[in-house]
């Protein structure tokens, strides 16, 4: 993941949010999303256990993004 650092002044306003926001520049652009990490939910787990997700991992198959993206668009 590329990493941003941020000025004093943003880092102030982004302190304080406890919920996912979207982030706009001074013109009302919509630069991206912020998920602060205190909105998180540390309780969430894996609904799978250890031998399911061994199991997926060697799985062979599924279709490239292409693929399901040419689909999607055929309905």
């Amino acid at each position: 993941m590329n990493r941003l650092t941020i000025d004093h002044h943003a880092s102030t306003q982004l302190g304080g949010v406890t919920q996912p926001v979207e982030v706009f520049d001074e013109e009302g652009n919509l630069l991206g999303h912020f998920v602060p990490r205190s909105s998180l939910d540390p309780s969430a787990s894996c609904p799978y256990s250890e031998e399911e997700l061994a199991r997926m991992r060697t799985e062979k198959g599924g279709r490239f993004l292409a693929e399901i993206w040419d689909s999607i668009q055929d309905k």
